[in-house]
């Protein structure tokens, strides 16, 4: 199409002046370059051919004399063969791949080897000049001349056109210069044209493996089957048997190569081996890479690898390898049964080495490649073969606390090792606690004993070295780390505007940074201050409080601590949240925030949450549930904070009264002397003794009582009943706790719009591909300029189906779905960024009947605002 159209608008310059014979065609980015000798070959074989095509090479010595002299030779020449009766003269197009003013005046020192075209002036009047509109042709120009579909945004465009010769719609148009005006319908987009030069097949084949039917359909419609077919025998030496003429089937298609995929990356993946039993279906040699490099990206590829799951255990029951490649070097990561296999081998191999530091290194050091590339295959699957992520974690972790441990031997102070804690508490602290609960979720009781016995080893000498430095002298400071009271106190309690506090009892400063991380939508600070000592809940609670001009004591009663504030017991929450009440806060539950069903009427300025003690209450019963429930929690608090947001609050804050240890229960420390007659009070990780003692224990001063002081055991000791979690020492883990701050982004304008559309409204399969279309806020409402108004979105994306009881719940595998929408409008761009495509899939385990409807729902994760409104009805298509 694009080759005759070129022709088409060079013969009507001459229809125009019908008396030249020379046409003069200038390209000065020599943007038609790459499409003369396609369209020189075309002219060929057109009888008569409508023109003669010359061009100026310098180089090849076609200068200004050569073209003069092609020219007076042909002239009064028919156009093809001998004259006869009635022929017209030979016509002449002379491409230029110059500036058109080199007719007039010399070019930049003589850059295409000559002067100015002084030989050719003369054509300026005797000829022509070819012209689109009255304007010198761009292949841009020429392209949407032709009806080719250009996008409109001047980004897109640029990127199409930029670079002249080597410009992309430069190198599309000569590749494609021969295809019907079929292929031309699409729009021309840059990322279409690359896709399409750079024959980016693979990514054509896993759209097709996740919807064969549509896609295969959108091929047909337009014209690009015999195309891609093509380039699939090409690069993969594959053509699925019987599969010619209009019975195209591409499910059977599908199938086929995921079994030769799979068995070609074996077979490179065991070395090669001359007795592998099925050599008959492997492509040719020089293929078989492309085939290897297909399955590692199809592997990772987030939205595919789900189909790769379903496709391959379909295909997998024609073939058993597991008897042949049971002794042998190597592995395969296509077929999920050799998968298995080389798992139970690393699985045994590690539990052998689990029992002592020395072999789990070991261990790693043998398989650290192995672990890194089998944990990247994995992390894509909703269904991975064992359990490689979780020992990629402990691997991290191993590495992680080992580095840690090497700095605490360097740090020489208290506020070098506090430091230190904070820097490693996400890599070390956080990544304890999750790969224990995933370890204990999947049962690996090897993973759990290595994980165990390396936090132990390191957080044993951070604190024995803290320890060393803190203890024995008259402040309780640690430089850097600020007071828990006063912080507050200036950052908090007094500051204006409208606010909300939840206070969490026992939130470590590592389970903080977990929270930070899951709030995308927001501007997150996290601050680590220094917890009250005894770091227990009267104390640690009551230090939370604006405590400024109030009267501060203490009591001993019993074997209990209560601190008083004006008199009156603050150990008791009662007398807490009367004091906040009349400080001015509106103190509500955290159960009767959490179950209200929309905003409540006369919230107060400064609202504060109270009652979340599930993380303390838990790890004082059972250490185990903790870590099975910690994640729990921590959603909890995330889902809190965006609903706090939601009701207008621009700014919560998260405050808690101490954090803790958690220490394996097979290996808890010995106990620490301390006689409790010393003591006015003895607990498990502090008591309290009076200030004048002369005692063989290790003190820090009292803050609220003068004539007391804290007696500490050394690191994670006890002075009795040692437990797997406590609190009330001085371990860095106990004393450093988190204040964190969410704020609300400030816009002064509207946020993105977003379009949903979903591939197909009737379900064949147990999936759906949505498509999320961001698009500028309108600003004709109110007068603003979108171009610097929009702002991004974090949606939440879920499938849900209506349950015996009426009640909506989701059937996705992994739940609902988080997914960014960004714009960065500016002038210069003024687009948001392209779509994002996510499939969902749904649970395996569920079934789902022809006809049932499923509720497709995207909803603004901090607002809740759903798009479209009232969400989108599917319709279950046959029974899965």
């Amino acid at each position: 199409m694009i080759l005759q159209a070129l022709i088409d608008q060079l013969q009507q310059r001459f229809q125009h002046e019908k008396r030249a014979q020379v046409c003069l065609w200038f390209d000065e980015r020599q943007e038609f370059a790459r499409l003369l000798p396609a369209l020189r070959h075309h002219l060929e074989g057109l009888e008569p051919p409508p023109f003669r095509l010359l061009e100026y090479d310098a180089s090849q010595y076609h200068g200004q004399i050569w073209l003069k002299h092609q020219v007076n030779q042909g002239h009064g020449q028919p156009s093809h063969g001998q004259p006869t009766l009635g022929q017209k003269r030979q016509r002449f197009v002379i491409y230029l791949p110059l500036p058109e003013d080199r007719l007039e005046h010399d070019g930049a020192h003589g850059a295409h080897g000559e002067g100015a075209l002084e030989l050719l002036a003369e054509y300026r009047h005797a000829g022509i000049t070819w012209r689109l509109g009255g304007k010198r042709p761009t292949l841009f120009s020429f392209m949407k001349q032709v009806g080719v579909q250009l996008p409109s945004a001047p980004g897109d465009q640029r990127r199409l056109y930029d670079d002249g010769r080597d410009s992309l719609l430069a190198q599309y148009a000569a590749k494609f210069a021969d295809r019907p005006a079929e292929f031309w319908n699409p729009l021309l987009s840059p990322e279409l044209a690359q896709s399409r030069l750079l024959g980016d097949v693979d990514q054509m084949i896993l759209d097709l493996a996740l919807e064969p039917e549509p896609v295969w359909r959108s091929l047909e419609k337009e014209g690009l089957v015999a195309e891609f077919l093509a380039m699939v025998r090409e690069r993969y030496d594959f053509a699925a048997p019987d599969f010619e003429g209009p019975s195209h089937d591409p499910v059977r298609w599908v199938e086929a190569l995921v079994l030769v995929v799979a068995l070609t990356e074996c077979y490179l993946g065991y070395g090669e081996p001359a007795d592998f039993p099925l050599a008959e279906r492997l492509p040719a040699l020089g293929v078989r890479s492309h085939h290897r490099e297909l399955l590692h990206r199809w592997l990772r590829d987030s939205e595919s690898r789900a189909a790769w799951d379903g496709w391959i255990a379909r295909v997998e029951t024609q073939v058993d390898l597991a008897e042949w490649a049971q002794d042998k070097p190597g592995f395969s990561r296509g077929f999920p049964h050799l998968s298995r296999l080389r798992w139970r081998r690393i699985a045994q191999s590690f539990a052998a080495a689990a029992p002592r530091s020395s072999t789990t290194a070991a261990f790693f050091a043998k398989h650290s490649a192995l672990i890194d590339q089998e944990a990247k295959v994995g992390k894509a699957s909703l269904s991975p073969t064992g359990s490689w992520q979780l020992l990629h974690q402990l691997q991290a972790l191993v590495t992680a606390a080992e580095q840690a441990t090497r700095l605490a031997e360097t740090a020489d102070t208290t506020a070098a090792l506090a430091r230190l804690f904070m820097e490693q508490a996400a890599a070390v602290d956080a990544r304890h606690l999750q790969v224990r609960h995933e370890a204990d979720k999947q049962s690996q009781p090897a993973m759990i004993q290595v994980a165990d016995r390396t936090y132990a080893a390191y957080t044993n000498r951070l604190n024995s070295r803290f320890f060393e430095r803190y203890v024995g002298g008259d402040d309780a400071d640690i430089p850097g780390l600020p007071y828990v009271t006063p912080h507050l106190e200036r950052q908090l309690w007094t500051t204006q505007g409208r606010r909300a506090v939840v206070i969490v009892d026992g939130l470590r400063y590592d389970c903080a940074g977990l929270i930070a991380q899951q709030l995308q939508s927001y501007e997150v600070t996290l601050t680590a201050l220094r917890a009250a000592l005894p770091t227990v809940t009267p104390i640690g609670m009551t230090a939370l409080m604006p405590l400024s001009g109030a009267r501060i004591s203490c009591e001993i009663q019993g074997n209990s601590l209560h601190p008083k504030v004006n008199g009156k017991d603050a150990a008791a929450r009662g007398t807490r949240i009367a004091f906040l009440k009349d400080f001015g806060a509106d103190c509500r539950e955290i159960a009767e925030i959490e179950v209200s069903p929309g905003t409540p009427e006369g919230l107060g300025d400064l609202l504060v949450v109270f009652g979340h003690s599930e993380v303390d209450d838990i790890g004082h019963g059972n250490a185990n549930a903790l870590i099975r429930h910690f994640h729990l929690e921590i959603e909890r608090i995330v889902r809190l904070i965006h609903q706090l947001h939601r009701w207008g609050y621009p700014q919560v804050h998260v405050v808690t009264d101490h954090g803790f240890i958690l220490l394996d229960k097979e290996k808890l420390p010995e106990t620490v002397a301390c006689d409790p007659a010393w003591c006015r009070l003895h607990k498990e990780r502090f008591a309290l003794v009076p200030a004048e003692a002369d005692l063989p224990v290790a003190t820090l001063p009292f803050a609220w009582d003068p004539t007391l002081r804290v007696a500490v055991p050394p690191g994670l000791a006890f002075f009795k009943s040692p437990k797997p979690f406590s609190h009330g020492g001085a371990a860095l883990q106990e004393l450093v706790i988190p204040h964190l701050v969410s704020t609300s982004r400030k816009s002064t304008a509207k946020r993105i719009g977003v379009d949903v559309v979903v591939s197909t409204a009737e379900l064949m399969r147990t999936a759906v591909k949505v498509i999320l279309r961001p698009k500028l806020p309108d600003s004709s409402a109110d007068g603003q300029m979108a171009l610097f108004s929009a702002g991004g979105r974090t949606l939440s994306l879920d499938v849900l189906r209506t349950d015996a009881s009426g009640e909506r719940v989701s059937v996705l595998a992994s739940g609902p779905r988080n997914i960014h929408l960004e714009a960065r409008p500016s002038q210069q761009q003024p687009e948001p960024q392209p779509e994002q495509q996510v499939t969902l899939f749904f649970h395996t385990a569920l079934s789902f009947t022809a006809g049932e409807l499923l509720h497709l729902e995207v909803r603004d994760a901090e607002t809740t605002q759903q798009f479209p409104s009232g969400g989108l009805v599917l319709t279950v298509g046959r029974d899965m």
